[in-house]
């Protein structure tokens, strides 16, 4: 195995979210470099893509992460030396229906485990999961970089600015080179690409779930431009994060801060055309626009994240086109209906994809 890839290897690792879409795959990769994980997540349903995979996890730890009290147990009961937070919730469209609990999840969520990480001596590095979607609206076609300003008119984008906001507060205070040195970053991630991915709030999950069942889709906003990239793209980019954090942890702080992971060029496309991509692998499937609700309209038009940062410091750049995200996903999924398991789909995945970056 390379070297950068064989540092995993018995790395006590707490992962937050671990039953999560993202989080299933997280645990796949962790799992196939050798790392010891705990995980930390709600109860566990059978219906989940992480039942279905059942990554080889020694620590599964059942609980709310707004739980101050139960978070902290579980990371010092556990001692990790590193922690990726990727427990939230994670719907725009859903967030105003029930902004408390939103905010609960993510806001204190993140604090607790910014806590814990005050508290205990044995954690090297922190990355925080947030979003793409705490930059304030400016409606241009530039790129956003990670110092520009934040902003949000929505429950779950306000709780993302807030996850920033409180990372960047714990850096400076008790975490960084004011504090205890910790390595520490946030990631903001373009809309992933993958198979397992259930919440039909979402895009891609939506167009399968249509297409599977021979429905048209309605598109709210065909016409917004984001950036789209495939899952393990994004998950080794923090992999690649959180070692540079590590290796850098009481010695300098000059990779702590926030970093952005979007898409090769090809990438930044409008949602009409990810819905006609992914409608070629059903025989051309078509799609209707329907008119968004009120809150809907606030999101920006375009989106774009400018990468630069993480291609510098940390030597990323995404393997996967946009055509090869949703052809691997289609293909996944074409294979599960057809019967094929889905843990050997999600292992074999994982192999190719690590076998290529090595």
């Amino acid at each position: 195995m390379d070297g950068h890839l064989n540092f995993w290897k018995g790395k006590r690792v707490l992962l937050t979210g671990h039953t999560g879409f993202k989080g299933t795959w997280m645990s796949v990769m962790l799992e196939n470099l050798g790392a010891e994980i705990c995980g930390y997540s709600l109860p566990l349903s059978k219906s989940s893509f992480y039942y279905k995979v059942s990554p080889n996890i020694k620590y599964h730890v059942e609980g709310d992460i707004s739980d101050e009290k139960k978070v902290f147990q579980t990371i010092d009961a556990f001692q990790p030396e590193i922690i990726i937070h990727l427990a939230s919730h994670s719907s725009l469209e859903g967030s105003t229906k029930i902004p408390d609990f939103i905010l609960r999840t993510n806001f204190m969520g993140c604090m607790n485990v910014l806590e814990a990480s005050r508290k205990l001596e044995c954690i090297k590095a922190v990355v925080i999961v947030t979003s793409d979607k705490c930059y304030q609206n400016m409606e241009t076609d530039e790129p956003y970089v990670e110092d520009s300003p934040l902003g949000a008119k929505d429950p779950y984008s306000t709780s993302k600015v807030c996850q920033e906001l409180l990372t960047s507060c714990y850096e400076d205070t008790f975490l960084g080179k004011e504090g205890k040195n910790i390595g520490i970053a946030t990631a903001r991630a373009s809309n992933v690409i993958g198979a397992g991915d259930y919440n039909i709030s979402r895009l891609m999950p939506y167009l399968l779930d249509s297409y599977l069942n021979d429905n048209v889709p309605q598109i709210r906003n065909p016409y917004a431009i984001r950036p789209w990239q495939f899952v393990l793209d994004v998950l080794y980019g923090y992999l690649l994060l959180t070692k540079k954090l590590y290796e850098s942890s009481g010695i300098t702080s000059e990779y702590n801060g926030a970093y952005n992971f979007g898409p090769r060029e090809d990438g930044f496309v409008q949602v009409g055309e990810v819905a006609q991509m992914v409608g070629r692998c059903f025989e051309n499937a078509t799609f209707i626009q329907k008119e968004a609700k009120d809150h809907i309209r606030q999101e920006t038009q375009v989106l774009k994240l400018d990468s630069s940062k993480a291609q510098k410091v940390l030597n990323w750049k995404p393997q996967k086109s946009l055509e090869e995200a949703v052809s691997l996903t289609v293909d996944f999924v074409k294979k599960e209906k057809m019967g094929i398991e889905t843990a050997r789909l999600c292992r074999e995945q994982v192999d190719s994809y690590l076998e290529g970056v090595r």
